[in-house]
């Protein structure tokens, strides 16, 4: 009867650590979904953290290059200055194994110099579809004890999961940087044809992202937003040179040729289907935010988030900037117009983020 109840008792602790694992794996894999690198391993030591009761973690990552792990982000009393060569065996072991390694008594092992401050340490690999990203480390346990085998199972599935997102956003980092070099290029080349808008892309993205981030917008809209930025004008790819570098205020029908460079812009970027948030923040940009001077009509809410953004952006710097029919604004002139023009041309809670940025910009420009 006890062996029964022995088994019985075992194979409950066993159903209990195997949800807590399937749990753990479907909370980390939501959570690791579209979010930077940084993010990803900052999380990652949280979960570690809270899952094993642990008092330090750190996340090593792989250099290519130099074949050396270096320390990403940690917690606790992890040294951020360390990097492991491949000869440290008490990290590289876990990843030449491809499975995790503890020491709970590290002071009575050969590596008990390799990590000073350390009591006891767990090791775990970081591995991607193909290759090592790097290791997670997770040291010193709540009340000193040692790390069970459930405490091994609960770190793999962080680790896994986290791999594969490390990964993926790495990959997806390499690509974000082609794209927005072939963005810049064709920015620079749209540039090229008119000497009033020389840096004022560069300009309108480093407001709308300032502007983004004070509304606390998450790091995939920011993307988007900033995507969006760059190629607000890549409609005027379309208006004659001679409109674009006329000296004079422009006509009535010059000026209708200027307000088609929106819909020009979503129409060349229309077969990027993936695009999709982007393309509507192009077309809109332009649109007043009680729609009496919209292009297209639209008013409120009908506008999208990030056009309501960029509009207030894109405006600061034209106001900020020479042009051909009159000289530039100075700065508190042109935030004075922008505070004028919320509620009509703008969206007051996106002027509202833009007046705390120009005056944290301020205050910080102001510092000793």
């Amino acid at each position: 009867m006890n062996n029964y109840k022995d088994d019985l008792t075992a194979t409950v602790q066993e159903l209990s650590h195997t949800y807590e694992e399937l749990s753990l794996l479907y909370r980390v894999a939501g959570m690791f979904a579209s979010l930077s690198i940084d993010e990803i391993c900052s999380r990652m030591l949280d979960e570690a953290i809270d899952t094993l009761g642990v008092k330090t973690a750190a996340v090593l990552l792989l250099d290519d290059k130099t074949g050396v792990l270096y320390t990403k982000i940690s917690r606790g009393s992890w040294d951020n200055t360390r990097t492991f060569a491949r000869d440290a065996e008490v990290i590289w072991k876990a990843i030449r194994m491809r499975k995790p390694s503890a020491f709970c008594r590290i002071a009575e092992t050969p590596y008990r110099d390799s990590i000073p401050g350390v009591r006891s340490l767990m090791v775990c690999p970081m591995q991607g579809k193909g290759k090592t990203i790097g290791a997670i480390v997770v040291a010193d346990t709540e009340g000193n004890r040692e790390f069970f085998s459930s405490d091994t199972k609960l770190l793999m599935a962080i680790s896994s999961q986290a791999g594969l997102s490390v990964e993926n956003a790495m990959l997806y980092g390499e690509l974000e940087g082609l794209l927005l070099g072939a963005i810049r290029s064709l920015v620079k080349a749209l540039e090229a044809r008119s000497y009033w808008t020389a840096g004022h892309t560069e300009r309108v993205t480093e407001y709308a992202l300032a502007i983004g981030r004070m509304m606390n917008l998450q790091t995939d809209t920011l993307e988007k937003l900033k995507i969006s930025s760059l190629l607000h004008d890549i409609g005027k790819i379309a208006t004659p040179s001679e409109i674009l570098n006329k000296n004079d205020a422009l006509t009535e029908s010059e000026l209708a040729e200027i307000r088609k460079h929106p819909g020009l812009g979503a129409e060349i970027l229309g077969e990027m289907v993936q695009f999709n948030e982007v393309i509507l923040c192009i077309k809109y940009h332009h649109e007043h935010w009680d729609g009496r001077n919209s292009i297209f009509g639209l008013k409120y809410e009908e506008i999208p988030p990030l056009a309501r953004i960029l509009s207030v952006a894109d405006t600061f710097d034209a106001l900020t900037s020479d042009r051909p029919y009159r000289p530039s604004k100075k700065r508190e002139e042109a935030i004075q117009e922008i505070k004028r023009c919320s509620g009509s041309q703008f969206d007051p809670a996106v002027v509202e983020a833009f007046l705390a940025w120009v005056n944290s910009a301020t205050l910080q420009h102001q510092a000793p």
